[in-house]
């Protein structure tokens, strides 16, 4: 038998491929640069060049890389993947779309292209659309772990909870060291967790972060971040400052932009990266740090005066450890200020909606060591289909 040897080319290319997956991201882009010099009408070239540029947040010549390639090779597949993948990322769906279908067309039995349609089609509210594409993926790869879970909190999204369990069992089954389904599962079979796989947290605000604002604010009526700076300064009316306020969970920025001018230095904290982008874009915070709330209070040396911390505890259950945290970060008679969804039995639940409801008598309970009550006040959380859901605000002091 006669083996054809690898062209010189090919060599090249593979090496930056190599490099491109041992996230030695700059080395495979500058290799590839130096190679399209050589060969200016090599694809692939272009390809690997845009996703070294998307994996350096420069999206925008990512674009123009990706554009490159299919300008050489029109039926490039991968191109076309890659693309709707960044079109994506600048929340333009319907375009993407286009590309994961233009990428089938080509390639039908291309699993990745299935499963990233799904997911937009999902953030688009195809849902029925959205579950066939992700089936496709499966039907092509049946160990496809992602698809599975995704097709998981389709089917929930759709009220068919039972499949979803069945698709978050399966995704468990091919990797059992996967938490995010397993959360899923614990929410929909009443299995009452202490708190939420990071991963999961993480994941869900870095793929809502581009929509969140409207989704929110729009649809939800969310409207806790545009009450807050009222309630505070009715506190001590004299006091209209705070010398260092820290916004915990601060996702995108709304509450910070209410808390800008009443603090002297304001820091934010969130587990997404992809919030805490978006926060950046505001240009109100002082100081941006992303990561865990506790793993980052925990190391800090830094005391605070105002602590808020609006809509994070729905995304933790057992609250002891955050507040004894938040404690030893405070100054002398610093607030406390957060909101939980309530429930009337004792304790806290793990929801459906996979979020955490608490009960007062159990807040009371577990912060009383390290703070006194100043004020609690009953709100409307946020909308669910046609009802609101109930939550309540604490205003606590530092003892």
């Amino acid at each position: 038998m006669t083996i054809k040897p690898q062209s010189p080319l090919q060599a090249l290319i593979d090496s930056v491929i190599k490099l491109y997956s041992n996230d030695q991201i700059q080395e495979a882009l500058d290799t590839a640069g130096a190679l399209i010099k050589d060969y200016p009408n090599e694809a692939i070239l272009y390809n690997i060049s845009g996703a070294c540029y998307a994996s350096l947040g420069q999206m925008d010549t990512a674009v123009n890389r990706y554009e490159k390639a299919l300008d050489i090779e029109p039926d490039y597949a991968d191109a076309h993947n890659n693309l709707a993948i960044t079109l994506q990322g600048f929340d333009q769906l319907d375009a993407a779309v286009e590309r994961y279908k233009k990428a089938l067309a080509i390639k039908p039995d291309y699993a990745e292209a299935h499963y990233n349609l799904g997911d937009t089609l999902h953030k688009l509210g195809q849902l029925d659309a959205s579950v066939r594409s992700y089936e496709k993926a499966i039907a092509i790869k049946p160990d496809y772990t992602e698809a599975h879970n995704n097709l998981g909190n389709t089917l929930k999204r759709l009220g068919q909870l039972d499949a979803a369990v069945r698709s978050y069992k399966k995704a468990l089954a091919i990797k059992p060291d996967y938490v995010v389904p397993q959360h899923m599962i614990n929410a929909l079979t009443g299995n009452t967790s202490t708190k939420p796989p990071k991963e999961y947290v993480k994941n869900l605000f870095d793929d809502y972060a581009e929509r969140f604002d409207d989704s929110l604010v729009k649809q939800l009526q969310y409207k806790l971040p545009f009450l807050i700076k009222e309630l505070i300064l009715k506190l001590d009316p004299p006091r209209n400052k705070f010398e260092r306020v820290i916004d915990l969970g601060c996702g995108t920025g709304l509450t910070g932009k209410e808390l800008r001018d009443i603090s002297n230095n304001l820091t934010g904290i969130d587990i997404s990266s992809n919030m805490v982008n978006k926060a950046r874009e505001l240009d109100v915070y002082d100081c941006l740090i992303e990561g865990d709330v506790v793993d980052i209070l925990s190391s800090s040396k830094e005391k605070y005066d105002l602590f808020i911390a609006l809509d994070v505890f729905v995304y933790i259950g057992e609250l002891t450890k955050i507040i004894k945290t938040v404690r030893q970060c405070c100054n002398k008679n610093a607030l406390f200020i957060f909101s939980i969804e309530t429930q009337e039995e004792d304790g806290y639940s793990l929801l459906k909606s996979a979020r955490y409801s608490h009960s007062e008598d159990y807040i009371l309970k577990i912060a009383s060591v390290a703070f006194k009550v100043i004020d609690s006040q009953e709100v409307n959380l946020r909308k669910q289909k046609e009802s609101w859901i109930k939550g309540k605000i604490f205003i606590m002091q530092a003892s």
